[in-house]
């Protein structure tokens, strides 16, 4: 699986974010879209996802699941948070769920619903709703916003698990210290229109 831009135009209204854009990534590993905020960094998740579509040009895939964590979290308020999970999977699969419960340090609130979490219990729960779903595409807006650097620590090896080649991570982050930790590749942003300006591997 690859993810490739051919050409690619999008604009919102008079807002050009980007013209004639072109960018090839990996079929697997890890990729960080790294630059300020209002950039179009999310603008090009979007189209990878296919919740957009391009003005002009193509954008090639060919994955086969995917899997978003949004900026916003996007939890079902009526359900528990092992109801949030087990809702994106076969009911068979409690044991998953609740492995990424703990692994996000949710276990102890299987039980309590979205409004009944912090912040950050809730960012972690989407985390971990996204990651027990699965896929070989993952996109991630910013999803450590909000988190300490304490739990950071602990949630980073079961995103970003060494040497994974069954599947492409895409994080879109403005902290260079964290790309630069995390991603195979960083991919340094500006604009707009959206280019690149710079690629470290």
């Amino acid at each position: 699986m690859s993810i490739s831009f051919e050409h690619v135009g999008k604009a919102f209204g008079d807002k050009e974010i980007l013209k004639d854009f072109s960018l090839t990534l990996p079929a697997h590993g890890s990729v960080a879209f790294m630059g300020p905020s209002g950039f179009g960094k999310t603008t090009l998740l979007r189209l990878i996802a296919g919740i957009i579509q391009p003005d002009s040009g193509s954008i090639q895939t060919s994955y086969r699941q995917l899997t978003v964590v949004f900026q916003e979290d996007l939890l079902l308020s009526g359900l528990t948070a092992l109801g949030n999970i087990l809702a994106v999977l076969d009911r068979s699969q409690k044991a998953l769920a609740m492995e990424w419960l703990e692994r996000m340090h949710l276990l102890d609130a299987k039980d309590l619903f979205p409004r009944e979490m912090s912040g950050g219990m809730r960012r972690r729960l989407a985390l971990a709703r996204a990651m027990a779903y699965g896929g070989d595409l993952v996109l991630l807006d910013e999803p450590f916003a909000g988190l300490d650097d304490h739990t950071r620590e602990q949630i980073y090896p079961y995103i970003f698990p060494h040497n994974d080649t069954s599947k492409l991570t895409i994080l879109v982050t403005h902290d260079r210290q964290e790309a630069m930790r995390l991603a195979d590749r960083v991919i340094v942003m500006d604009g707009i229109p959206l280019r690149v300006s710079e690629d470290v591997y």
